[in-house]
């Protein structure tokens, strides 16, 4: 009985001991997995190696879309807004040029209540700083204006351009014509230029918004206000009738 037990004690030990080599032949991984490392200490163990957070944050930054090179505008609306420019800044020089000789005929006729028959003369002899190429001035300007066609896309601003620059110079012609007459016969030149108080004055003013109008369309339409910085059609020229009749 002793003996057999002791051979059911070896057969157990036999097995276990079989069981113990199989266990580390298949699952070598396992068991070193869960081994510790040298020295016992598990919070010394090496961090493990992670990617660079610098390098993730640039490769998930949006880049910004190239920017498309400026376009620069048509050549011929260039061309044309400079011709028209040196139009335009010669009209309103010569407007300012009778600004003078109309200024003195202002004066001679608010003082002529009050002054003499001779000091009036004298007054008016300041009218005389009217340029007397001055008609014929207009007409060049008008022959220049036409010298260079506008392209298309400027025929509407040259056409409400042309209709002001004729109203223009048919305003400034009767308004030299009348100070020409002032130095001799006064009364008439107030005839003339009262005539003139009414419609004549305001349709001017009214084509040359129309004309700026149609210029600052251009302008934003192509993007030019760089090239043409404070570009105006302008109706200023110091010749107010107002100032003489009142209203």
């Amino acid at each position: 009985m002793n003996q057999r037990m002791v051979l059911i004690g070896a057969g157990v030990l036999v097995v276990l001991a079989a069981g113990i080599l199989l266990g580390r032949h298949f699952f070598p991984v396992t068991h070193r997995q869960a081994s510790a490392p040298s020295g016992g200490n598990v919070l010394l163990a090496p961090a493990p190696q992670l990617p660079d957070t610098n390098l993730l944050r640039v490769e998930g930054e949006t880049q910004p879309a190239p920017q498309e090179p400026q376009k620069r505008p048509p050549d011929d609306i260039i061309d044309y807004l400079q011709h028209l420019r040196k139009v335009e800044t010669q009209r309103q020089a010569m407007q300012r040029d009778l600004t003078p000789a109309f200024n003195a005929f202002v004066n001679a006729i608010a003082m002529r209540a009050t002054i003499d028959e001779q000091e009036l003369q004298q007054r008016m002899s300041a009218v005389q700083q009217a340029p007397q190429d001055y008609s014929q001035k207009w007409s060049q300007l008008s022959q220049f204006f036409e010298s260079k066609l506008p392209p298309p896309a400027c025929q509407p601003l040259h056409e409400a351009y042309r209709k002001m620059l004729a109203s223009t110079i048919a305003y400034m012609t009767k308004v030299y014509l009348a100070l020409q007459q002032a130095q001799t016969d006064p009364n008439a030149a107030l005839q003339v230029l009262s005539q003139m108080q009414g419609t004549a004055s305001t349709d001017v003013d009214t084509q040359i918004l129309q004309a700026n109008y149609e210029l600052q369309q251009i302008l934003d339409k192509y993007d030019l206000r760089r090239y043409f910085p404070g570009f105006v059609i302008s109706g200023d020229a110091g010749l107010n009738l107002r100032s003489i009749f009142g209203g």
